[in-house]
């Protein structure tokens, strides 16, 4: 499976990116319900209803992702989407109050959702059907090798600087990836014809899920 990437500039690149993103989303992950008590200020009581609006972002993805890719085709709009995540992150790391913190990780969930959209609907178009199996995993593995990196050193920071600078480390990265899309996700021949929007279905999965 790994080999058969290898040979793929655009799955090879997606792999990368999505190790990439899964370094800040499970950062992020490890330290959200400090970093939305102490610094979004959300009220104890009030961390279900945060936590709610990030899971209703990520269904709002979901129902998204096929019209997206069906409007400006499936390369374009995972680059698109990671852009979209870093303005996200950034509004959040900006944010000191529960709404404007709780909407902008909301689209940020929606995102992710988005990508994990995409990224599965990409592969079961370009990957031959008696290796969609191995190519899967060898992508998730190491698409998911730095999601447990990203956890540890979230918590090594937070104990050492506090969890706000966290926040900013995660656009950091995010930038850096959106910056290795927009060359990396580039079309070398017209895609297929994309799914109907109803065939996407990931609604299930957590919002803030790193990538697969």
């Amino acid at each position: 499976g790994v080999r058969w990437i290898r040979r793929d500039r655009v799955l090879w690149g997606i792999t990368v990116l999505s190790a990439g993103s899964n370094l800040a989303i499970s950062g992020l992950m490890a330290v959200l319900v400090l970093y939305a008590l102490e610094v979004l200020r959300v009220p104890a009581a009030g961390y279900g209803l945060f936590a709610a609006g990030a899971v209703l972002g990520g269904l709002a993805g979901a129902l998204a992702a096929g019209r997206l890719a069906a409007r400006f085709g499936t390369l374009p709009a995972l680059r698109g989407v990671l852009a979209v995540q870093t303005v996200a992150l950034t509004g959040f790391a900006l944010a000191r109050h529960p709404l404007p913190g709780g909407l902008a990780l909301a689209c940020f969930a929606a995102g992710t959702t988005i990508w994990n959209s995409l990224w599965a609907s990409y592969g079961q178009r370009h990957v031959p059907a008696e290796l969609l199996g191995r190519v899967g995993a060898a992508q998730r593995v190491v698409g998911l090798t730095s999601a447990p990196i990203g956890a540890a050193l979230a918590g090594f920071a937070g104990q050492a600087y506090g969890v706000a600078p966290v926040g900013w480390a995660a656009v950091a990265i995010f930038a850096v990836v959106t910056l290795r899309a927009w060359r990396t996700l580039r079309a070398a021949a017209p895609e297929p014809a994309a799914a109907p929007p109803t065939t996407v279905g990931t609604a299930g999965r957590p919002a803030l899920r790193p990538r697969r």
